[in-house]
């Protein structure tokens, strides 16, 4: 073969083998987009991390009946909608708790959430124990949903340091008998009617056992008094206002017509005795109805209290569930106090006698059926609360001081009260 030949076969070959290497070098090519997304979809999908079991502590002092319901009924309804949280339900001695969760906050050995009397919500909170609620974004809306008495009862400098749990109020206990001696049918409508009725009767009619908060504040608001302004910082001129000497001089003018009695005072017979035979009514929360059934067949039964100058007044008993502020999960803490306060926990609770704090239940068909509970349910819409503060104690005895001047002392209504406002205010600010 002449070396010209020789030549051009070797070039060739080098060509061929120059291919080869090429193709086995060059990148495999890229798949489509649409393999690509089907390859994704049937991939085994990444397995979601579990949330971490945690336990809240829950310290309260409900009554037998009240934790059997709680632990029967309730948590098992919270354990269905997050197993991932348990709840830890511990019963205090009722006798201490106040002792034991002020004790707790010097310890650090508080609980994570609790229920709470409304009156020491704002001492609590002033002791840096309780954290705002109203601080969560969803508080705004949520705040709605309460009847403002109960719900006002968490409130302190601006702040919301709880939800409303469960809740009680004043309403009339109402002798039927009696009303009919006097010429009304079964309850009456206004106080101005229940007045003109018992005015000439000669015999008390109307009974309140004493001239504290709990006991006079239902009248002192009916008759037109004010305490406080409405974020609870002030009561000079509010307390001593003409409005509320009106009030408490309509109070007295009863009182010497012989249409009310205070008990303390004139030491007459005590309002749950003689609303059997004496008295024509007098207010009081519904743990006076044990029995309703009983009460009805006596002719005793619950009555809205009635209005004047077109207005009823009550005042606010009840519980408050706050998260405290050493919580390490306060954030499940906050949805546990959402869940009790819930419709269905709520009505859950009503079933032992623990009224509701919602508006949507206050026409609920559970509620309306029965004789009492619809009368304190409808009472609470107009119910105000005692004056939140840490000096709650301390306001109450000027209070008590001051009705005790006027009415067994005979003190200058006016004076007396624009004294008693000054003194709050000091303990209001």
């Amino acid at each position: 073969m002449s070396l010209k030949k020789w030549t051009v076969l070797i070039i060739s070959m080098m060509m061929v083998l120059g291919c080869f290497t090429a193709c086995a070098s060059a990148p495999a090519e890229e798949a489509t987009p649409t393999e690509a997304a089907v390859a994704e979809e049937t991939a085994a999908p990444e397995p979601e991390a579990a949330a971490e079991p945690i336990t809240l502590v829950f310290w309260h002092a409900y009554g037998d009946g009240e934790e059997e319901q709680l632990k029967n009924v309730v948590l098992p309804m919270w354990n269905e909608l997050h197993p991932e949280i348990t709840i830890e339900a511990v019963r205090q001695d009722g006798g201490q708790y106040h002792e034991m969760i002020v004790t707790s906050f010097g310890t650090g050995q508080s609980p994570d959430v609790a229920r709470i009397d409304i009156v020491n919500t704002a001492a609590y909170a002033a002791q840096g124990g309780l954290a705002p609620l109203s601080n969560y974004e969803d508080f705004a809306a949520l705040k709605d949903t309460f009847l403002e008495g109960p719900l006002s009862t968490n409130l302190y400098q601006g702040s919301y340091y709880g939800l409303p749990l469960d809740t009680n109020c004043k309403a009339a206990v109402i002798n039927t008998a009696i009303m009919k001696e006097l010429g009304i049918d079964g309850a009456p409508a206004t106080m101005e009617e229940f007045i003109a009725a018992v005015e000439t009767r000669g015999a008390y009619s109307l009974s309140v056992s004493g001239v504290g908060d709990w006991d006079l504040y239902p009248y002192f608001w009916l008759f037109g008094g004010t305490l406080t302004d409405e974020g609870f910082t002030k009561a000079s001129g509010y307390l001593d206002s003409a409005a509320s000497v009106a009030a408490v001089q309509t109070m007295l003018d009863l009182h010497a017509k012989k249409v009310f009695t205070i008990r303390d005072v004139d030491g007459t017979v005590d309002a749950w005795d003689g609303i059997n035979s004496e008295y024509a009514m007098f207010f009081e929360g519904p743990w006076f109805f044990g029995s309703y059934e009983e009460k009805l067949s006596q002719g005793i039964l619950a009555a809205p209290i009635p209005t004047y100058n077109g207005r009823s007044a009550s005042v606010v008993g009840g519980e408050n569930i706050a998260v405290f502020a050493t919580s390490k999960h306060a954030d499940a803490a906050y949805e546990f106090t959402k869940f009790m306060t819930s419709e269905a926990v709520q009505l859950a609770m009503l079933e032992k006698g623990q009224l509701p704090v919602l508006k949507s239940l206050v026409g609920n068909e559970t509620v309306l059926n029965n004789p009492v509970w619809s009368v304190y349910m409808k009472q609470l819409e107009c119910a105000s609360a005692r004056i939140p503060s840490p000096n709650n104690e301390q306001i109450k005895q000027v209070w008590s001081d001051a009705m005790t001047e006027i009415f067994v002392n005979g003190g200058d209504v006016q004076a007396t009260l624009t004294a008693a406002a000054q003194q709050m205010d000091a303990l209001l600010g």
